[in-house]
């Protein structure tokens, strides 16, 4: 807990800025490398399911790190965790620099990729401990905005930064903003208290990393492999019992890594679904975009980053107004709605064919962005803000892990199923670039049916929704 809460507007906008810059650096370094895969798949002369680890193996391994800081920013105090974190950031950004191999970038980006889970959490739990409970919506959203900026920005720097120079360019640019994000959080960020000294869970951390590594290769070479495969089967199942194993250890132990006690509350055990519904929809534009783009209509980098910018600008501009129409409307009309325009674009989105124009992709990634505007920021807090404070470090953990495991999941599936669907349609005759377009609007199909299946889930939010609000704005705590 914070050694003391800074209401003041200056140190309201001091602390945004601190978190702002990590939150910002630890998306963008997933977005623009999404550019750069067919960039980095030329120079190491290897194919996309080797390159795409890039992505997906930097995703994983934030996700199995997200877990682990609850505890350490607990032990430690948030505050240094997260300088620390920034610090290992700038350090494996130069390693990917001067990688020389595709399996050294790989490497590089799944322990740039810990770091990552680690801030992402952490940023969060900085918010709810040094930020006054009638400002914490707000200032969530703008947490949130440093999200939305990212793919904005992320995409037309990347595609720049590559036409100009190389892939490289990506992590020189990660320089000067980490060093800028230590600095700020150094100066800006209050104390934050270190708790006692409680044994870490060592064997928590290798089912959950374990699991999720298995499940992540088994979707990933499932396109290849085959769904009914024995290898696919098998990766499934072995991974699916390290998840199993790691959460029967953390219910059972004293010191859980990944504290499940959080779920009593059902408000949060609400937003964790729908959260993980979101990074489903979030991470499906990502990742079949740019392919999309780049590999059935031809176009270069800077071109697919321009294409993408609009649709993040939206969700850039869309996210402040959500955290100001909180207080007023409360989480489910938000909620609802962004899951409602979300499906609307993406079923749009599932007619790719060659002949898809770019206005037509701005227009409809647009539409898909709004909602995630209207969505993002009410899903996080209507879970967060229905947890007590001295276990809120373990909820943004447990947040964060889960959007991250998801959305690796997820770029992992889509890939092996982009591939699959892909040589579906080369037998009926077409050439490649056409077979590859609509198996990217099949995706896209396939990714619409969590969002049609949350819309009546956002319903059960209903039932405490004005007391919640109440409590929400009077600067309590809400319990369920």
């Amino acid at each position: 807990m914070a050694n003391g809460i800074r209401g003041s507007e200056k140190a309201f906008w001091s602390i945004i800025t601190a978190v702002f810059f990590g939150n910002f650096l630890a998306v963008m370094n997933t977005s623009t490398v999404n550019i750069a895969v067919p960039a980095i798949m030329g120079e190491f002369s290897t194919e996309l399911p080797t390159a795409q680890w890039t992505v997906t193996g930097f995703m994983l391994a934030a996700g199995a790190a997200a877990p682990s800081a609850g505890w350490f920013g607990t032990r430690f105090g948030y505050k240094r965790l997260y300088i620390a974190a920034l610090s290992g950031f700038f350090l494996f950004s130069v390693i990917c620099v001067l990688s020389s191999s595709i399996e050294m970038l790989i490497i590089s980006r799944m322990i740039q990729g810990i770091f990552s889970g680690i801030m992402m959490p952490v940023t969060m739990t900085l918010i709810y401990q040094t930020i006054d409970k009638s400002r914490q919506a707000y200032g969530i959203s703008l947490w949130s905005l440093s999200s939305a900026l990212a793919p904005a920005v992320g995409p037309v720097l990347a595609g720049f930064l590559i036409d100009i120079f190389d892939w490289r360019a990506l992590f020189y640019f990660n320089l000067p903003v980490t060093a800028g994000a230590i600095a700020a959080a150094v100066k800006f960020l209050p104390d934050t208290d270190k708790g006692g000294k409680t044994p870490f869970d060592f064997w928590g951390v290798v089912f959950s990393f374990g699991g999720s590594i298995l499940l992540l290769t088994a979707f990933a070479e499932a396109g290849t492999w085959g769904w009914t495969d024995v290898k696919t089967l098998s990766l499934i199942g072995a991974g699916t019992f390290l998840l199993f194993l790691f959460i029967k250890r953390e219910l059972m132990i004293e010191f859980p890594l990944l504290n499940f006690s959080v779920f009593q509350h059902r408000r949060f055990a609400y937003g964790i679904i729908l959260n993980a519904v979101l990074s489903i929809a979030l991470y499906a534009g990502a990742f079949l975009v740019p392919i999309f783009l780049q590999t059935s209509l031809k176009l270069g980098a800077l071109q697919t980053g321009l294409i993408m910018m609009p649709g993040a600008f939206v969700m850039a501009f869309f996210t402040p107004i959500t955290g100001r129409l909180y207080n007023r409307t409360g989480p489910l009309p938000l909620i609802m709605a962004g899951l409602i325009v979300m499906s609307i674009g993406t079923f749009m989105m599932g007619e790719l064919t060659i002949k898809t124009t770019a206005i037509y992709v701005i227009v409809w990634t647009s539409i898909r962005y709004l909602g995630i505007a209207l969505c993002n920021m009410p899903i996080i807090n209507v879970g967060m803000s229905a947890v007590p404070l001295d276990v809120a470090g373990y909820a943004a953990a447990l947040n964060n892990w889960t959007r991250q495991c998801i959305a690796s999941l997820s770029i992992a599936l889509f890939s092996g199923l982009l591939a699959y669907r892909a040589k579906i349609h080369l037998t009926t005759g077409i050439n490649s670039e056409s077979a590859s377009a609509i198996a990217a609007g099949d995706v896209f199909l396939i990714s619409l049916i969590p969002l049609v299946i949350a819309v009546p889930l956002t319903l059960l939010l209903k039932e405490k929704r004005q007391s919640a609000e109440k409590i929400v704005l009077a600067g309590q705590k809400v319990k369920d």
